[in-house]
């Protein structure tokens, strides 16, 4: 049987790929309109990371882990890429040193 993971993070893949596909974002890429490594990177990294708890947990894990896509389908969570807290605009506070 599969994990309870495998699942979510294909559906997360295949969400980036079709989303980057679709929307062009990524034209000056070696490979046009893919997504760049860090975007499957971050997949890799979170859903690895998940995959890390106790198998008392899986359900947990699952229930995350389709978390995640439904975030990347309401562009929430965007994988490789800015979050909503880091694109407001907002700059940071310079303090001067002596």
């Amino acid at each position: 049987m599969a994990s309870p993971l495998l699942y979510p993070a294909l559906a997360e893949v295949a969400l980036i790929t079709y989303r980057d596909i679709k929307n062009g974002t990524n034209k000056d890429n070696p490979v046009a309109h893919l997504p760049v490594p860090s975007q499957y990177l971050s997949v890799v990294a979170v859903f690895g990371g998940l995959s890390l708890l106790p198998p008392s947990a899986d359900r947990l894990g699952a229930l995350l882990g389709w978390g995640f896509v439904v975030a990347t389908a309401l562009n929430v969570f965007t994988p490789g890429g800015r979050t909503l807290a880091a694109a407001t605009g907002s700059k940071p506070k310079v303090v001067p040193t002596k």
